[in-house]
């Protein structure tokens, strides 16, 4: 129990606000730790997936390695990124940047005076590109999962193990020490009445 709790009605009806107020913040908050460990395996799932995705891709490119360097002054103008497009999800009150799509810039070029293969060469440089910035947007989406995850989880701790037993340690304190006071009031006034009895 906090040392500078008032023994007295008021600081029971204060003490027993608090307590009301954390038993009802308490479910929002387990709910909210819920969704941030269902966001986080869906996160870790999709990181999962883009890494075997982008492992292929980096396979498939591998027989293109010849091409890559033969046509890098050709292919370099079209990976260029002319806008990434990303949004704010609200998550649980987390706010969690997402990737809505990559525009490359798009170079006008001569069919006849570029190598027949640039078309799949650069698709699957392109690929490459926006597979490893998903996989940037989805470690970042993990990192503040995971934070909001470990503060949630403290605030979730904080309740349960220091403010409401505090309180309701306090309220048994403040309860005892009422009790204490009613048991002494009804003493005196019987040893008054008695005294009193006495004196006619």
């Amino acid at each position: 129990m906090p040392e500078n709790i008032k023994l007295n009605k008021v600081s029971l009806r204060e003490q027993k606000q608090k307590l009301g107020m954390y038993q009802r913040f308490l479910p929002a908050l387990e709910a909210r730790k819920q969704l941030f460990l269902l966001q986080q395996s869906q996160v870790r799932k999709a990181i999962r997936e883009k890494s075997l995705q982008l492992e292929a891709s980096l396979k498939a490119a591998e027989s293109f390695s010849p091409l890559f360097r033969e046509m890098e002054g050709h292919l370099r103008p079209f990976l260029e990124i002319e806008q990434l497009k990303s949004s704010v999800k609200n998550f649980a009150g987390l706010k969690v940047p997402q990737l809505d799509g990559i525009v490359f810039r798009q170079p006008a070029y001569g069919f006849f005076d570029t190598p027949y293969s640039l078309e799949a060469v650069r698709d699957t440089a392109r690929n490459i590109i926006y597979l490893k910035t998903e996989l940037k947007f989805l470690r970042d989406q993990e990192a503040l999962l995971s934070e909001g995850l470990r503060k949630t989880s403290q605030r979730i701790n904080l309740y349960e193990q220091r403010l409401m037993p505090d309180c309701r340690d306090a309220i048994r304190h403040i309860n005892v020490y009422l009790q204490d006071q009613r048991a002494v009031a009804v003493g005196v006034a019987k040893a008054a009445k008695r005294l009193s009895a006495v004196s006619f």
